[in-house]
């Protein structure tokens, strides 16, 4: 039986820990691949809920904010892609710290 199966990828500390990308995309075409240790390590600083269900309530699509059009909600998609968009990365030791509490 696969692991994705049995432990479904909740949130995005479970992504990032099976190093899947997170795929974002917008309704009017914009796309945007994130680091999901990075993605993660902004949602933690932030405070804000890391569940894949909230985070696609988060995201914004900078073109559409810029040239005010209705925003839409985001398409999230776990992917094994290359990321496109830069975050700051959790320095390793907050990393470790949050595999040690997470097990």
């Amino acid at each position: 039986m696969s692991r994705d199966l049995v432990n479904p990828i909740q949130d995005l500390f479970d992504a990032a820990v099976r190093h899947h990308t997170i795929k974002v995309s917008c309704g009017c075409g914009n796309v945007g691949i994130f680091d999901p240790h990075a993605l993660w390590w902004h949602f933690e600083r932030k405070g804000w809920n890391d569940k894949l269900s909230a985070v696609r309530k988060r995201m914004r699509c900078l073109q559409c904010y810029v040239g005010k059009r209705k925003r839409t909600l985001a398409a999230l998609e776990l992917t094994s892609e290359a990321h496109t968009r830069q975050l700051p990365m959790p320095d390793i030791i907050e990393w470790k710290r949050q595999l040690r509490r997470r097990r």
